[in-house]
């Protein structure tokens, strides 16, 4: 059963991340931003129920959370749950807030969650904002305030008290007792007040020492690896926990997975900078893992990331075999120290490439393996058929798209990225395909001189395409 319902959730994210969201109208992007980050909630969530020990689990998830994009996730999220309403979410942050925290994320997510569903009830039509601040005591505080009719001015003092909830004034109901049970959860706590300008405020505080990542003496100068996002794939929960607290310390953001089909759902869905794996692991081994990731880096639809092997086993011919998959180092069993492990992981991320750097226009003009999979299912005897009839298409798209911009003609412009999106997908191409994506979605708004511009740069890639594929034969 938790092998199907973790399929099942990773089969959604998979899904919605093969959505292209430039084809969509504005509104729908935003409902598809909401449901997207809301399923990886979701994964988290269910991993966290599957553990079978809900207090044990919400413990383990105390670690390093990189607090700018945890915000900007909840507001994408809120946002799209505030359009079908009429109500204007927006985001008030303190330009000194701190980017990394250690806190829960889960809690802290559940707090926010109850205190922006809770305004927005009381606030039809009106405005919600998400606030983030760091106060000179540096107390991290998050607050959620809206224009609604605030709270009854005798409740106030009870808001989160057991017995004061139920009744129809506006805030009495469940949501404020649960988030002040997950406020307690973070070390922090709620407090609530009406505004003078009218509406309502409810007002998260977390105190320096729990939120501040606490720095350790050790032997020697730890690297910082602040901002770093690293997956440990391992089925053994003593490296995990070993590994998750060298990496906290260290300043990293780490997520694990315990077997290798659960890495590479982690994979993706989310990006990382290094992905430290262990070979004998269930179901999939590392070396699998390893090579299902390199082929999608080799076809352009996953960004280039740092692979590191684990293992015990790290004689000649074991070395060799796992470079050959794609390794890029091996990380040897049992582990060290942490100021060892610490200068190895430092060692292995300061050649790493950044994988928020990475774009599909940046991919390969065409994907080697797509296309030798697209030859060997036309067969041996109309592979080169089937090659000369894409060259020729291509050739046809060149003309006609030149052609279209000449004149002026939107219909026909749009046609031909129609055209060309599905001969590009066809053999990988992704930065032609993004190119076409993008004359595509300016064509519906009628702007020539953008649209000018835009065809230029695909004719670009269109032309760096056929000169790979005529490369090819």
């Amino acid at each position: 059963m938790a092998h199907d319902i973790r399929a099942a959730v990773s089969d959604v994210i998979g899904g919605l991340r093969l959505i292209e969201p430039e084809d969509l109208p504005e509104a729908t992007r935003e409902q598809l931003g909401r449901v997207h980050v809301a399923s990886e909630l979701l994964a988290r969530l269910v991993e966290e129920m599957l553990l079978g020990a809900p207090g044990d689990a919400e413990d383990a998830e105390v670690g390093i959370l990189n607090l700018h994009r945890f915000l900007d996730d909840e507001l994408r999220r809120w946002h799209g749950a505030a359009r079908p309403t009429g109500t204007r979410v927006s985001f008030d942050r303190d330009p000194d807030l701190p980017e990394v925290v250690r806190l829960n994320g889960l809690h802290l997510r559940r707090v926010i969650a109850n205190l922006m569903g809770n305004a927005l009830r009381h606030a039809p039509g009106g405005s919600v904002t998400l606030g983030a601040e760091l106060y000179r005591d540096r107390t991290l505080s998050i607050c959620v305030s809206d224009d609604g009719p605030g709270f009854p001015i005798d409740l106030l003092p009870r808001l989160f008290d057991p017995e004061t909830r139920g009744g129809s004034a506006p805030g009495t109901g469940m949501g404020l007792h649960i988030a002040s049970a997950h406020a307690e959860g973070l070390g922090g706590k709620l407090a609530a007040r009406n505004l003078a300008t009218g509406g309502a405020q409810v007002t998260l505080t977390i105190p320096a020492h729990i939120w501040e990542r606490e720095v350790e003496p050790a032997p020697g100068d730890l690297p910082d690896l602040t901002g770093r996002r690293v997956l440990v794939a391992d089925d053994s929960a003593t490296n995990q926990t070993l590994l998750r607290g060298i990496l906290a310390r260290l300043g990293a953001e780490c997520e694990t997975a315990g077997d290798g089909i659960e890495a590479l759902n982690w994979l993706s869905r989310e990006r990382f900078d290094m992905a430290l794996v262990d070979l004998e692991m269930p179901r999939l081994g590392g070396l699998d893992v390893i090579r299902s990731e390199r082929e999608r880096q080799a076809r352009g639809i996953a960004p280039p990331m740092l692979m590191v092997a684990m293992t015990a086993y790290v004689l000649r011919d074991n070395r060799e075999a796992i470079l050959e998959a794609g390794a890029d180092g091996i990380l040897a069993k049992p582990l060290a120290g942490i100021e060892t492990v610490a200068k190895i992981l430092h060692q292995f991320l300061e050649d790493a490439p950044d994988p928020d750097d990475w774009a599909p226009e940046r991919a390969p003009a065409l994907s080697a393996i797509t296309l030798a999979e697209l030859m060997a299912a036309a067969g041996p005897d109309q592979g080169d058929v089937l090659l000369t009839r894409l060259k020729q298409d291509l050739a046809l798209v060149d003309m006609d798209l030149s052609a279209a911009l000449d004149g002026k003609d939107l219909a026909g412009i749009r046609a031909q990225t129609h055209v060309l999106l599905s001969l590009a997908g066809a053999v990988g191409a992704l930065p032609t395909q993004e190119a076409a994506r993008r004359v595509g979605h300016l064509a519906r708004d009628g702007d020539m001189e953008a649209i000018a511009i835009a065809v230029k740069v695909c004719l670009g890639r269109l032309s760096e395409l056929r000169d790979e594929l005529r490369r090819t034969g």
